[in-house]
C-alpha cells in the first residue's frame, strides 16, 4: 500500500498553513509524492475588489516563496494555482481534478463546525491530513488508531504509515459501557405473544427488573476481552511487518477518550476511518470520527479511500 502518489496542499497566510506546508514538502520528499499547491482567496471572508486584488498579489508572493522552498530540499511543486471562491467546494473540485490521493491542510486548536477543515473532514473523497502541534522535522513519532473493526483501512494504512516513519504505534478501542449496558432489562409475560395481545409493544407488557452488578461486571469483562482481540488483531499484522505496536482498551465516550489519550500521550497523530452516519444524525450530533478530527490536539489523518 502506498501512503501517498499526489498531495495536494492548501495554503494561505496563516500560522496553521505554514505548519501544513512543511509537513506537506517532507512528506512528499519521504513518500516520494507529487505536490500540488494551492492558495486559497476566500471570497466569503474578502469581497471587495480591493482586497482581493490585494490578496492575489499576496497568494502570488507566497506561492514562488513556498515552490522555491521546496526546491531547496529537493522537492518539486508540480502545480502552483490560486483559487478565489468559496472555497471548501472548489478546494474539492480542484482536488478531484488533480487525481490527488492525500489532501493536506492547517487547522487550529480545534475546528469548529462551519469551518473550512470541518466541511473537509464532511465532504472530502481522498484521504485528509489536517496538521496540527509542532512538528518542525516533518515526521510522525507516535501514531495512535482507534480501532472497531480491524477489517477496515485505516489499521493497515497506520502500520504502512509507522513503517514508513519508524513511528511508535498505538491501538486503541474504546468500551463505552454508558451506551454499551442497559441498567435494567425487561421480562416479558408468557401471553405477551398471544392472542390479542400480540399487538402491544412487549415492553409495555413486561417487568422491568434491575441487571445485577456481577452482570454487568460480566458484561464489561467481555466488551474487554472483544476490544483487545479486535487491537491484537492489528498488533499482529503490524508485528509481521516489522513494527511492535501497543493494544491499549480505554472506557468513555469515544470521541472525548481517544482526544484526552492522545494529549496525554503525547502522540503527534491519530489516524482513522471516516465513520458515516446518517444525514439526521450527522445534524444532531456528528459522527465520533469528525468529533474527534474537530478536536484533538495533535494532527488526524482521515483515511476514506486507501489505495
Amino acid at each position: 500500500m502506498k501512503i501517498a502518489k499526489k498531495i495536494h496542499l492548501v495554503i494561505d497566510r496563516s500560522k496553521n498553513s505554514d505548519r501544513a506546508t512543511d509537513q506537506a514538502v517532507m512528506m512528499a520528499r519521504k513518500l516520494e509524492a507529487d505536490l500540488s499547491s494551492l492558495y486559497v482567496v476566500n471570497t466569503h471572508m474578502y469581497q471587495t475588489p480591493k482586497v482581493i486584488g490585494a490578496m492575489l498579489r499576496t497568494g502570488k508572493k507566497h506561492l514562488k516563496i513556498v515552490k522555491d522552498n521546496a526546491l531547496e530540499i529537493g522537492v518539486n511543486i508540480t502545480s502552483s494555482r490560486i483559487l478565489v471562491g468559496g472555497p471548501t467546494n472548489d478546494i474539492l473540485k480542484d482536488v478531484k481534478s488533480n487525481r490527488s490521493d492525500l489532501l493536506i491542510i492547517g487547522a487550529g486548536a480545534n475546528s469548529p463546525k462551519g469551518s473550512v477543515p470541518d466541511k473537509l473532514i464532511r465532504k472530502a473523497k481522498c484521504n485528509l491530513l489536517l496538521v496540527r502541534g509542532d512538528q518542525n522535522d516533518g515526521n510522525f513519532n507516535k501514531i495512535l488508531v482507534p480501532i472497531n473493526n480491524p477489517d477496515l483501512e485505516a489499521p493497515l494504512f497506520a502500520v504502512n504509515l509507522a513503517k514508513q516513519y519508524n513511528a511508535q504505534l498505538t491501538t486503541c478501542h474504546v468500551i463505552d459501557v454508558k451506551a454499551g449496558l442497559t441498567k435494567e432489562r425487561v421480562v416479558y409475560l408468557p401471553e405477551a405473544s398471544k392472542g390479542s395481545m400480540a399487538h402491544i409493544p412487549h415492553s409495555l407488557l413486561g417487568e422491568k427488573v434491575p441487571l445485577t452488578p456481577a452482570l454487568i461486571d460480566k458484561l464489561k469483562n467481555n466488551m474487554t476481552e472483544k476490544g483487545y482481540k479486535i487491537t491484537c488483531t492489528v498488533a499482529k499484522t503490524a508485528k509481521e511487518a516489522g513494527i511492535e505496536a501497543k493494544s491499549v482498551i480505554l472506557s468513555g465516550r469515544p470521541s472525548v477518550e481517544i482526544n484526552k489519550y492522545a494529549t496525554e500521550g503525547n502522540f503527534d497523530l491519530i489516524v482513522m476511518n471516516h465513520t458515516n452516519r446518517g444525514r439526521l444524525s450527522r445534524l444532531l450530533t456528528g459522527s465520533v470520527s469528525e468529533k474527534i478530527a474537530r478536536n484533538a490536539s495533535c494532527s488526524v489523518m482521515i483515511i476514506n479511500n486507501a489505495s
